[in-house]
């Protein structure tokens, strides 16, 4: 793709492999039309799992995988790289590749559960997570839903989960829940599970996969083999998770924004190129160039975030989560000023420049809230802080005569 090429000289450990595999993930998307924001949620949903499983089925599921669970090995920056792609044909496919929430699965308590789920994600199936609650947001420490003992050492898990993406096409939820010694712990639960039941609402943004409430009623887990990490871990589980997920969502909805403004630029050409227009006015120019820079530098951002990441950086959870933030808003920035260029075919039903508005909208408050990320940000920054001499410049107050302010000044 075109907006992608100039950052090859950056990205010194992607293969010329590498490219074609994207190259190729983008004609693929390409020769799939996707059925109109317009038609039932369920006819959409089911068409987005499709498109799941055929590239499951060509190797995108497992891209980034470690080679000894059956996957490629391929660096992370390409699984984001996949995600802009992704977005840029329509933010619905952001779990079109990948493993998704399933990377939590990585750090399954048991190996045989491990790899189950790793071959079932592998062949396209989907694994959801369930950790925000009817208080808001994603405050793990305030969760309620609750496991007490059962016979045989099980766990029965009850509670209500909010807010969950997925309902109706996971086949399993990463849950987070009280342990019995009320410590947070998280574990798979499979969809067919006992004790589950779903609710769909219907959002007005990222309307491809059903959403709603999720209901567990003494759903049984295996603490020897369901849980993500030990018991306990549930809050260090979360915050490693979206440290490398939050910049996957990043780059997906900066694809979105990107194609929108590659759809305008080709809008207002063409309409130079049959004489509509004289010429393309200056206003808008400076909006395809400003929104190009922002756009370029929100997604340089995001992949610095997943190399720290990979890196084990333990910066990556700060750059996650006001990176997040920030690109979201970069995006949904970019094409409110872009999309008005078209005229009125930018806001009819079935257009993509506004199901792409609508879907950034949405994208604020999914994932962490954006408010509450840099809040969460700032307060990293102050607390977080190593201790060291700071060096201020004082400056001579106004009252001091023939004061010579200082050349750093």
């Amino acid at each position: 793709m075109d907006w992608l090429e100039p950052l090859r000289p950056l990205l010194p450990d992607l293969a010329s492999d590498d490219w074609a595999r994207l190259a190729r993930l983008d004609a693929l998307l390409d020769q799939l039309t996707a059925p109109g924001p317009d038609v039932a949620q369920a006819v959409r949903s089911a068409y987005l799992l499709q498109v799941r499983q055929q590239l499951a089925g060509a190797g995108y599921a497992t891209l980034t995988v470690p080679a000894a669970h059956g996957g490629a090995a391929r660096p992370a920056v390409s699984q984001a790289l996949s995600q802009f792609v992704c977005g840029w044909h329509d933010l619905d496919l952001r779990d079109a590749t990948g493993l998704g929430h399933g990377a939590l699965l990585l750090g399954a308590a048991g190996a045989a559960v491990r790899d189950r789920w790793l071959a079932r994600l592998a062949a396209g199936d989907l694994v959801g997570i369930a950790a925000t609650e009817r208080h808001g947001g994603s405050r793990i420490q305030e969760i309620t839903t609750r496991a007490t003992l059962a016979p045989r050492g099980r766990w029965l898990i009850s509670g209500e989960k909010t807010w969950v993406s997925r309902l109706g096409e996971s086949a399993g939820w990463v849950v987070f829940f009280r342990d019995p010694d009320g410590r947070v712990s998280a574990a798979i639960i499979d969809a067919a599970a006992p004790g589950l039941q779903w609710e769909a609402i219907q959002p007005a943004g990222l309307a491809g996969w059903s959403w709603g409430v999720l209901r567990l009623h003494q759903a049984p887990v295996n603490p020897g083999t369901d849980l993500i990490g030990s018991p306990g871990a549930g809050l260090a589980v979360f915050r490693e998770h979206f440290a490398r997920f939050r910049p996957l969502v990043t780059a997906t909805a900066l694809g979105a924004a990107a194609g929108v403004h590659a759809t305008v630029a080709e809008a207002l050409a063409a309409r130079v190129r049959v004489g509509m227009l004289p010429r393309v006015r200056d206003n808008a120019l400076i909006a395809l160039g400003r929104n190009y820079a922002s756009l370029t530098a929100a997604l340089l951002a995001s992949l610095a975030t997943v190399a720290l990441g990979g890196a084990g950086d333990v910066r990556a959870d700060l750059w996650a989560r006001v990176g997040k933030a920030y690109g979201v808003e970069t995006a949904l920035s970019a094409v409110d000023e872009l999309a008005p260029l078209v005229g009125a075919a930018g806001f009819t039903a079935d257009s993509p420049l506004a199901k792409a508005r609508a879907d950034l909208a949405a994208l604020r408050y999914a994932d962490g809230i954006h408010d509450s990320l840099y809040r969460s940000g700032g307060k990293t920054l102050l607390t977080d802080r190593p201790e060291q001499v700071t060096t201020v410049t004082h400056l001579p107050v106004p009252s001091e005569q023939d004061a010579v302010l200082p050349t750093s000044a």
